[in-house]
């Protein structure tokens, strides 16, 4: 191959890459808005604990009432909830769904679900995923 092209290849090659790494810089974040907190019960106003001493943080669909919607759990955030439980639970589940009133949930798994830690008053879980879901939180 001539050397000219050589040049013009290894230049129009250069010039790709630096264009790349500006649309690259232009997407900004790719988590979007991630948020780490603390979710204390108060922003659960319609959890419970039935008899057998399991606790959720939220009900089922059909939901009604707006201040009962699912939790927003932001892409690439780790959320600390409390529960009132006085025991580190012995089962963690998490339900996740694209609808705020958890229509067509689904058991929240993968790095979109992960438990980091549980005691006697929080449970910590994080979602890697940069992707929006609402959660409803299960614990036993």
């Amino acid at each position: 191959m001539p050397p000219s092209k050589m040049r013009m290849n290894s230049a129009t090659k250069t010039a790709s890459l630096i264009a790349l790494g500006f649309l690259l810089t232009a997407c900004g974040s790719p988590c979007g808005n991630p948020e780490d907190r603390l979710v204390p019960l108060s922003e659960l106003p319609c959890n419970t604990t039935n008899a057998d001493g399991v606790w959720e943080s939220h009900p089922w669909p059909p939901i009604d009432d707006e201040q009962c919607y699912w939790l927003e759990f932001r892409g690439c955030s780790q959320y600390e909830i409390e529960h009132p439980l006085r025991r580190v639970p012995s089962l963690v589940v998490g339900y996740t769904s694209f609808d705020p009133d958890g229509g067509f949930a689904t058991t929240g798994s993968g790095n979109g679900f992960i438990i980091e830690e549980a005691s006697t008053s929080t449970v910590t879980i994080r979602n890697d995923q940069n992707q929006l879901f609402y959660l409803k939180l299960v614990l036993e």
